[in-house]
């Protein structure tokens, strides 16, 4: 009896012994015949089917055409922002350079009236504080933009064909152009529109579509010590639109246009 004990004690310590063993092997040569069955089963029960794999990949592109246009309006939206502000600190900072060496815009030798003669002495001021990729001078078809449409669709002027405008395309491709005051306006307060010596327009995306106020135009009105922005209650869809150069400045964004 004890020697049965003694015989089934020995065969369950080898037993033991070689399911150590057995389990070694398993781990350190990868146990390949088992290890094979159980990836086949793995890859049974984790893998995708073709009708599953189509239906996620149709949803992905019905999702995708639903939100790029979206994503797309905002990053052209933020462009126009960022371009409009940068301008602005761009012409502010002439300004105020040519303050600086030639003192206030309302003893700058300029005639008063918005002529071709006034434009290119005002304008004489200005550029040697500016970037410039090229100088139109008051000659038309440099800026080639055609004629400028108001927020509300209506037709403006072409400011390109008119040489009381002075016309230059800056080094980042803006297209600008300016002329001074219509009349004896500038540092005169109580006279029509007081303070303002000249006005500024930019074309953000040169001569491309949709060359409309309030989307890629924007208009600066010049004072004889600052550039200020048009702040009128019109930056709306069915208005012109010159004051949307204020909205972008001070709001930061076009939500103008989902009115």
């Amino acid at each position: 009896m004890i020697e049965e004990q003694r015989t089934r004690g020995q065969e369950g310590k080898q037993e033991t012994s070689l399911n150590k063993t057995l389990s070694r092997i398993c781990k350190f040569a990868y146990c390949s015949l088992t290890n094979s069955t159980l990836s086949q089963r793995e890859r049974v029960k984790h893998a995708f089917t073709l009708a599953e794999v189509l239906i996620t990949l149709g949803i992905i592109g019905v999702v995708a055409a639903m939100t790029m246009p979206t994503l797309i309006q905002k990053h052209q939206e933020r462009v126009t922002v960022n371009k409009v502000k940068k301008f602005y600190s761009v012409i502010s900072q002439a300004q105020l350079l040519a303050i600086k060496d030639h003192g206030y815009l309302d003893e700058w030798d300029v005639p008063d009236r918005a002529t071709k003669k006034s434009a290119e002495k005002f304008m004489s001021y200005l550029t040697p504080y500016l970037k410039i990729a090229k100088d139109c001078g008051t000659s038309s078809g440099c800026l080639q933009n055609g004629t400028v449409k108001l927020l509300n669709g209506n037709n403006w002027v072409n400011y390109d064909s008119q040489n009381g405008y002075y016309k230059l395309i800056l080094n980042d491709g803006t297209y600008m152009w300016l002329r001074s005051s219509t009349d004896v306006y500038c540092g005169v307060s109580g006279s029509g529109t007081p303070e303002i010596c000249g006005g500024v327009w930019i074309d953000i995306n040169g001569k491309n579509p949709p060359n409309t106020i309030g989307r890629d135009v924007f208009s600066f009105a010049i004072t004889k010590n600052s550039i200020t922005r048009p702040d009128s209650n019109d930056c709306k869809s069915d208005a012109a639109g010159w004051s949307c150069t204020n909205w972008i400045l001070e709001k930061g964004d076009m939500d103008y246009l989902k009115k």
